[in-house]
């Protein structure tokens, strides 16, 4: 059986946001991991990453959002329209990741809000010059409430089948 060829993002700016601080599950209670909400901590931290992304985001940004409760409350403190996604679980697979923005290819602005690893591992990909293999990448720490915003190269000086994109920003609440 032939495995679909990995798809590679083509938006002319991805900003990556991962949640705010959250509270512990206890699953020994039956506490699920979807159901965890964020802090006072964390709901500070959004308030302040969403005064600074509504300063900068560019016109007609499209909002993707986990469904996991604490994505969620991060996402609500932007006061956008929010696109929830479930593929962009916690537990969700950088694959899947891929495959599940093309859906989303005909906007040239997507602010994603989701959860490490894979947070982390689709920045260290899209930060890749050559076409790499899924397994060979690593993974890059975000840190919670933090925001990496990443803007697609000039096409003039990369490959039609990667793009190649830079960081523009890096931001974290503390600093705001």
């Amino acid at each position: 059986m032939a495995t679909k060829p990995i798809p590679y993002p083509n938006f002319d700016n991805i900003i990556i946001w991962r949640h705010a601080e959250a509270e512990q599950a206890d699953f020994e209670l039956g506490e699920q991991d979807n159901e965890r909400q964020l802090t006072i901590k964390g709901r500070h931290q959004a308030k302040r990453m969403a005064r600074w992304l509504k300063e900068h985001l560019p016109k007609n940004t499209v909002l993707v959002c986990s469904p996991a409760v604490r994505a969620v409350q991060t996402a609500e403190a932007l006061n956008y329209k929010i696109q929830l996604n479930n593929a962009l679980k916690p537990s969700a697979s950088l694959i899947d990741v891929l495959h599940e923005l093309t859906q989303y290819q005909q906007q040239k602005n997507i602010l994603i809000v989701g959860h490490q690893p894979w947070l982390g591992e689709l920045v260290a990909y899209l930060f890749e010059q050559t076409v790499v293999e899924i397994g060979d990448i690593q993974s890059l720490s975000v840190k919670k409430g933090a925001v990496w915003w990443l803007r697609r190269q000039d096409s003039e000086k990369t490959s039609a089948l990667h793009a190649g994109y830079t960081l523009r920003a890096m931001q974290i609440p503390s600093l705001l």
